[in-house]
């Protein structure tokens, strides 16, 4: 597998809550580039003024304008966790500029067979449909879902391969045999980033190292 498709979850989680938190995800199975949708992420956070409505911006670009207005809101001290976000999403614009994430617009067919399954499935968000017929345009790919229990249920009933964020780093662990102090430093980042993992599942991944 050379190319997987990453949905909005899993692409705000790991380039908010590590500086590498992207080459991680792509080094941890092997995989040259990350697709997704511009649903999911167009570039788009610098389009509009910030106080204007966001409504028709990307998911992505949507969380990023979010960590700029509580940065001007809070305090220096409160503001710090947004500081980081930030800060670790400027690995984005290095990896688009070497071809290891790539944005991909969706066709006209692919845009009707998107509102068809937003109809079937209306608990899932516009950016994780997008991205299963994103995958399904890919067919051999697989598609990367929140730990969300809907969104994984239809992508198995579609028949898309698809993993999740607790898949990602127990293949980091089991490939990479990252230090223990690297793998705290991602697990306390991914839980700034409010994507906690249960302590059940830090633990076993801490004793596989």
């Amino acid at each position: 597998m050379t190319q997987i498709i990453i949905d909005t979850v899993v692409l705000r989680v790991m380039s908010f809550a590590h500086p590498q938190g992207i080459e991680i995800l792509l080094d941890a199975i092997n995989v040259s580039c990350g697709r997704f949708p511009t649903e999911v992420y167009n570039r788009d956070e610098d389009s509009l003024p910030l106080e204007a409505n966001d409504e028709e911006l990307s998911e992505l670009a949507r969380g990023l304008r979010y960590a700029q207005r509580r940065i001007q809101q809070l305090p220096l001290t409160e503001s710090r966790r947004f500081q980081t976000w930030l800060k670790n999403a400027e690995q984005l614009n290095q990896h688009f500029d070497r071809g290891s994430l790539v944005v991909e617009i969706l066709t006209v067919e692919e845009l009707y067979k998107r509102e068809i399954l937003q109809t079937n499935y209306p608990q899932l968000g516009k950016g994780e449909v997008a991205c299963l017929v994103l995958a399904q345009r890919y067919q051999v790919q697989a598609v990367f879902l929140s730990s969300d229990d809907k969104a994984c249920e239809v992508a198995k009933d579609l028949k898309i391969p698809h993993l999740t964020l607790p898949d990602i780093l127990e293949a980091w662990v089991q490939t990479k045999k990252p230090p223990q102090a690297e793998l705290n430093t991602l697990i306390e980042g991914m839980a700034n980033a409010q994507f906690s993992l249960k302590r059940s599942f830090e633990e076993q991944l801490r004793q596989r190292l």
